[in-house]
């Protein structure tokens, strides 16, 4: 999750469930995001219709979908409008819903489940905090980011951990603001950053993954770090 637009946050999720999957673990990739991107972020050559948001309490499986690779998918879909605001309204009133919802779907235990959501502040936001057992925060070394920190940085801060995504070392200004990171956010910030890479967006332009289209790339490098690290977070030994 972020607190601010624009910083790749489905990027890095569709990556991280890519990367995930090709260490042979098994993954469920979650859109929680209106903008229905994650889909497209994997592969998908048009955003899908049908999802999450026109069945909250509906048959979820029915909707899924896997990428050429195998990764599973459970898109948001394109609900109308007044559909989508009855939908944010009734989540207001059940904390638990999401939890439900995923003991519904009873993926084996040792399926990861990465969950795209969109930036704070949103009612689907925080049902996905509230039912993980790990947040990734993703922020950019920007300073509108490191304004809104305050959203995130209290918001289950016990599972919040920060990564910062598209960075660039040829900027003096992001240097100084990932400095200010670091001594913000101590422990709570990954060391391990996802540079600014254009190879992400010529892989995508393809419809290929990253690891396929540009397995050499810097971001490539980058998600398989944060990749270990993410599976020595959850306990898990990395192949």
């Amino acid at each position: 999750m972020a607190a601010t637009g624009g910083c790749g946050r489905s990027t890095l999720a569709a990556g991280l469930a890519d990367a995930l999957h090709r260490r042979g673990r098994a993954v469920l990739a979650l859109d929680l995001d209106p903008a229905n991107a994650l889909a497209l972020h994997l592969g998908a050559t048009a955003a899908p219709e049908r999802g999450i948001g026109h069945a909250p309490d509906g048959d979820w499986p029915a909707t899924a979908l896997s990428n050429s690779d195998g990764v599973r998918i459970l898109p948001f879909g394109t609900p109308p409008l007044p559909m989508l605001l009855r939908f944010e309204r009734e989540l207001a009133e059940r904390p638990g819903w999401l939890r439900e919802q995923l003991g519904r779907l009873a993926v084996p235990d040792d399926t990861i489940v990465l969950v795209d959501t969109p930036r704070l502040p949103s009612v689907l936001a925080l049902h996905a905090a509230s039912a993980a057992d790990h947040v990734l925060v993703v922020v950019s070394a920007e300073p509108i980011a490191y304004a809104t920190l305050d959203r995130v940085e209290r918001l289950q801060a016990a599972k919040a951990r920060f990564v910062v995504n598209a960075f660039d070392p040829q900027r003096p200004l992001q240097q100084d603001l990932l400095l200010l990171l670091r001594d913000r956010l101590g422990a709570r910030l990954l060391q391990e950053v996802v540079h600014r890479d254009t190879a992400i967006a010529d892989a995508q332009a393809r419809n290929r993954a990253l690891p396929v289209d540009a397995p050499y790339s810097q971001a490539a490098e980058d998600l398989q770090q944060l990749c270990t690290r993410l599976l020595h977070r959850l306990g898990a030994s990395a192949p």
